[in-house]
């Protein structure tokens, strides 16, 4: 924008499109200020038509001309003729000038144009035999003489320019119904929103991505894209190359915004922490049950810190077997410690507890992202893996391996757990911690809160708040806790977009349809939550936006609006997931029992009239229920990832259980 002569802020695009009274843009006022221009022949160097008065004049205007030699008389009689027609096309109101729109060019008063056929034409001086002069033949048929050499025709044309002239009313025509369609777009959606971050809400994100999604009226379009605390927080912050803009509407990370990048936030990019859950991280390992007498494998911090830090290499160390009377490995077996890489909120929990609770046996300090030991320093035992999935295949397939998950993930996957000792002294396991009264995990988060672990304040640097190794005879000692990150600004962001974020964060923070239970989070402690709400109320939404409401119970005509999240609606693909959880669950509570229906059973016999195993009418119903249902498998239950899958791999025989993707 810059400011004209009248004190009013524009744009040339905003001059351009002004019409005034006499139907002249801001450009054209500029040319009429100018009210007695020199004689053609004169000099103009002194014009200009800067900064000329008008309330929306814009302040650089420039002329084009075309310069003429006044004496032609040296020149090619018909050349002079060409000439001169030439410029009396371009002078021509209903020609030349009428084309200057179609390349962004303003034409020049009329009365200007004018002087050309008027008085200017006439000064120059032609040769002594003057050629042919060229005559026009317009919308009116000329005939005979339209035929002559000296006649400009337009009733003469080119392919190229027939063609130019269809694809021109082809765009126009375009052109208005996608004017149209961005009416229709404005109007109803589409809603697009964007978030990055942890990996360990990722299932419940997507859950309530879709239920957001299949219960509103507007088209919402809803993505989450799961790469870890550190990858979130880089993009939600931004880099130099984008002028620190975020990449995505929000993110979620298992740490708080790291000190760092709290300071890269600049002004008015100001954001809040808003704690959601609580989540434990668990160390699991694959030591065979035989090798350890089915039992518990104990660590206290500092042997797990050895472990970790490379300085306890074997499972049959002296220290280890100290505590662990009954864990039998082969001589000199390795520990395959795995560890993430690329930064992740579960790397940042395990090396904040190791440096808060054995620092003099854990020297690589603490962080999302940390040096560890590798094969260059000698350690051939150490894994860097890529994500949870990677944690998750590390431990799975490396027998004797070690590492950390979300507590939840290991648990799903029935992965064998190390008994951690916490503050008090207490040694159990994160699935006992979580079964304790009080729960550990909630405990955890009480403490913290009455401990003053959390800044009163959202939008302050919240980087140093955690709630490791808490005291308490049940807390668990490696608990996180879970933050939506958002800008407190969000003005700028598109009203509809935020609208949606708003929804979102509501669904979330509210733990609608009770999602945070059924993907193993933790509640916040009341304060907690108290100081995500508050948080959440300091944002600065757009002016004028339509914020979502959530329709629970029936509301006649007002549940069809289009800003409206209805739970009334829902999809097929919902419903029938449903479904298959609850039928998998009974089969799961019949397969524990032992018990088999004879009903059951005479509905699985094989071509002999042989009852089939138990594991083979689970997948007779799996598949059954899966026809027809293109997203079934998505399904933790029925993916070959949760304890279900495990069972029904050990109870079917080799050739049904077949490879892992034969399984799945």
């Amino acid at each position: 924008m810059l400011k004209n002569e009248a004190d009013n802020w524009l744009t040339s695009a905003e001059a351009i499109d002004y019409e005034d009274n006499n139907g002249e843009n801001g450009v054209a006022a500029a040319a009429a200020a100018l009210s007695s221009p020199p004689d053609a022949d004169a000099s103009w160097a002194a014009i200009d038509l800067y900064a000329r008065d008008g309330d929306m004049t814009w302040p650089i205007v420039l002329i084009s001309y075309i310069y003429l030699q006044k004496n032609m008389s040296t020149m090619d009689s018909q050349k002079v003729q060409l000439l001169t027609a030439f410029v009396d096309m371009v002078l021509t109101e209903d020609e030349g000038q009428a084309l200057l729109p179609d390349y962004s060019f303003n034409a020049v008063p009329q009365a200007w144009a004018n002087r050309w056929f008027s008085t200017v034409k006439a000064m120059i001086i032609l040769p002594s035999t003057p050629g042919t002069e060229y005559n026009m033949e317009g919308d009116t048929t000329v005939q005979w003489a339209g035929m002559s050499d000296t006649y400009i025709s337009k009733k003469r044309s080119s392919y190229s320019l027939w063609k130019l002239s269809e694809i021109d009313i082809a765009m126009t025509a375009m052109e208005a119904r996608v004017a149209a369609l961005e009416t229709t777009l404005n109007d109803y959606g589409i809603v697009a929103l964007h978030g990055s971050g942890t990996t360990n809400p990722k299932n419940w994100f997507a859950k309530a991505m879709k239920l957001l999604e299949t219960r509103a009226r507007a088209p919402l379009h809803l993505t989450y894209r799961a790469v870890g605390s550190s990858t979130g927080q880089a993009e939600f912050v931004g880099n130099a190359d984008n002028g620190y803009q975020s990449y995505n509407h929000f993110s979620a990370g298992d740490i708080p915004m790291s000190e760092d990048n709290y300071q890269k936030l600049t002004a008015g990019k100001e954001m809040v922490h808003l704690p959601f859950a609580l989540g434990a991280i668990g160390i699991f390992h694959n030591v065979p049950a035989s090798v350890r007498g089915n039992t518990d494998i104990q660590l206290t911090a500092c042997l797990l810190a050895r472990v970790f830090n490379g300085d306890i290499t074997t499972w049959d160390h002296p220290d280890i077997k100290a505590l662990n009377s009954n864990l039998d490995p082969p001589a000199n077996q390795k520990i395959m410690v795995g560890h993430r890489t690329l930064g992740s909120s579960s790397t940042g929990g395990i090396t904040g507890y190791l440096d808060k609770s054995c620092q003099a046996s854990w020297p690589r300090g603490q962080g999302s992202t940390i040096s560890w030991p590798d094969t260059a320093s000698g350690h051939d035992n150490f894994f860097a893996v890529q994500g949870s999935q990677g944690m998750q295949t590390h431990i799975d397939g490396t027998e004797y391996s070690i590492g950390y998950l979300d507590a939840g993930h290991g648990h799903d996957l029935n992965f064998a757990e190390i008994a951690l000792q916490n503050a008090d002294g207490y040694t159990r396991t994160s699935k006992e911690s979580l079964a304790a009264d009080p729960n550990g995990v909630a405990a955890a988060g009480s403490k913290g809160v009455s401990e003053g672990s959390f800044p009163a304040d959202a939008s302050a640097d919240w980087s140093a708040a955690n709630i490791l190794n808490m005291d308490g005879s049940t807390t668990w000692p490696i608990t996180l806790v879970s933050y939506l990150y958002v800008k407190k600004d969000q003005q700028s962001t598109n009203p509809k977009t935020a609208a949606a974020l708003k929804a979102f964060i509501e669904f979330i923070l509210d733990d609608h349809d009770g999602l945070l239970e059924e993907f193993g989070f933790t509640a916040p402690d009341s304060a907690l939550k108290t100081l995500a709400a508050t948080g959440a109320g300091t944002i600065v939404w757009p002016a004028g936006m339509e914020e979502f409401v959530f329709e629970e119970s029936t509301d006649t005509y007002g549940g069809m609006g289009t800003n409206v999240i209805s739970a009334k609606r829902t999809s097929y693909d919902l419903y029938e997931g449903g479904v298959l959880e609850d039928s998998l669950a009974e089969l799961q509570a019949e397969m524990a029992s032992g018990s088999h229906s004879s009903s059951a059973a005479a509905a699985t016999e094989d071509s002999d009239g042989d009852p089939l195993p138990l594991a083979l009418s689970v997948l007779a119903l799996v598949l059954s229920l899966c026809s027809g249902l293109p997203g079934c498998l998505a399904l933790k239950r029925a993916s070959g990832r949760g304890p279900e899958a495990r069972a029904f791999a050990a109870a079917a025989p080799p050739d049904v259980v077949g490879s892992p993707a034969n399984h799945e």
